[in-house]
C-alpha cells in the first residue's frame, strides 16, 4: 500500500498552466488551499492510529510495539510473560535435532535449571508482568491492556 504524501505548494503549480502561473495567482490559490493541507496532516495522524488500533492483537510483541508507540517510550515499557524455565519434552519421532542435550553450557559454566515453583514466586498470579516508567499513568496503562488482552489471562504491573 502506498501512502501518499501531497506537496500542495507544488500541486497548485502543477495543475495550473504555463501561462496562469503568475505570483500573486499562485499566492492566492496557494492561501486556499493551505487549510486543505491541515486537515489532511490531522487525517493522516487519525489514518495511522487506526491502522495502529486494528493491527494491534494480544500478542506479546504487537502488544508491547502498540504501548511503546502510544506513551511515547521506545524501550522502557516491557512485557515479560511467564515461563517455567524447564527444559521442553522432545518425542522420539522429531530426531536428533529437537534431543534436550543437558550439559555444560561453557568451560565452567553449568546448565541452569531451576527448582519446582521457583520462577512462579516472581510472577505470582499473574501470566504476564508489565514494567513501565514512573511518568505513565498506569491506570491508562491497565485500560489499553484490558482492551486487548484474552480473555481469562491475567497480568501484573509494575512502575519502576
Amino acid at each position: 500500500m502506498m501512502t501518499l504524501r501531497i506537496d500542495y505548494r507544488n500541486l497548485i503549480r502543477q495543475l495550473l498552466p504555463n501561462h496562469k502561473r503568475q505570483p500573486v495567482r499562485l499566492w492566492w490559490l496557494r492561501g486556499l488551499i493551505t487549510p486543505l493541507a491541515g486537515r489532511f496532516a490531522e487525517f493522516e495522524a487519525w489514518r495511522d492510529l487506526t491502522r495502529m488500533l486494528v493491527n494491534v492483537t494480544g500478542q506479546v510483541k504487537v502488544l508491547e510495539g502498540y504501548l511503546r508507540t502510544k506513551y511515547g517510550e521506545p524501550f522502557s515499557i516491557q512485557i515479560v510473560t511467564f515461563d517455567n524455565g524447564m527444559p521442553p519434552v522432545a518425542l522420539r519421532e522429531e530426531g536428533d535435532t529437537l534431543r534436550l542435550v543437558v550439559g555444560l553450557r561453557g568451560e565452567e559454566q553449568c546448565a541452569s535449571l531451576p527448582l519446582r515453583g521457583e520462577i512462579r514466586d516472581h510472577f505470582g498470579d499473574a501470566d504476564f508482568v508489565v514494567y513501565i516508567p514512573e511518568g505513565i499513568d498506569a491506570e491508562a496503562v491497565r485500560a489499553d491492556i484490558e482492551r486487548f488482552k484474552q480473555a481469562l489471562v491475567t497480568y501484573r504491573i509494575i512502575q519502576r
